[in-house]
């Protein structure tokens, strides 16, 4: 897929996010109260969101510089992603009888794709590299939880379908994770830097025991996990 049309789906990914997002709750309002008559008035604001996301992508295919903020969240959330994913299969499957065959799953893979991402950052891989690929969905994964749990957390209860919360934090990380990437090459280093970070720190925590691992205390003090 040429870099242009890599570019043209992550605004397409990311705007329909912030639409689901932001317009959802407001349409679930409306039809929770019989008022579709109204709901009309959400193409304004959906028409601005489209126009103000292509405009902002299409200028930073010109000018990398731009996307510095963009590039800063991925950055973080690939530093992150990792360790939270790790937490959250613990959370569910600790104490039964084959939480230890996954975590010793769990930190091989983390070992490997932290040690790949090394590889790959610093002397270069293909473009289109299937581990690569596998690495950047598995990282979807963990940025997915990290939106979803931030959307549910700031989000009123009950204001929107949870399905929508859900899908809108699928198309966010497959924005992020999965194309960003492959979309903006500039960055391609530093991408490889973050993932390296987030694969050996979240291989670092699953090696600790729960009450030893300083990262669950600042997880758990977030409210991400329990």
């Amino acid at each position: 897929m040429a870099e242009q049309e890599l570019v043209t789906l992550f605004a397409v990914l990311l705007i329909s996010g912030a639409i689901l997002i932001l317009l959802a709750p407001i349409f679930y309002r409306l039809a929770r109260q019989g008022l579709w008559i109204f709901s009309f008035v959400l193409a304004v604001p959906a028409v601005l969101l489209v126009a103000l996301g292509l405009s902002f992508v299409q200028l930073g295919f010109t000018d990398p510089a731009v996307l510095a903020p963009v590039v800063a969240v991925v950055f973080g959330m690939r530093v992150v992603a990792p360790t939270l994913t790790f937490l959250s299969v613990r959370q569910r499957l600790e104490g039964t009888g084959s939480w230890t065959a996954v975590r010793m799953g769990l930190l091989v893979g983390f070992v490997t794709l932290g040690i790949y991402m090394a590889i790959s950052g610093f002397w270069g891989t293909p473009t289109v590299d299937p581990i690569l690929i596998g690495e950047r969905i598995a990282m979807a994964v963990g940025t997915s939880l990290i939106f979803l749990r931030f959307q549910l957390k700031v989000m009123p209860h009950g204001s929107t379908d949870k399905f929508v919360v859900w899908l809108a934090a699928i198309l966010f990380s497959l924005a992020f994770s999965v194309v960003a990437p492959f979309a903006f090459p500039a960055y391609a280093v530093l991408y490889a830097l973050s993932g390296m970070m987030g694969w050996l720190i979240g291989a670092a925590v699953a090696m600790k025991t729960p009450s030893a691992s300083p990262a669950k205390s600042i997880y758990t003090s977030a409210g991400w996990v329990r």
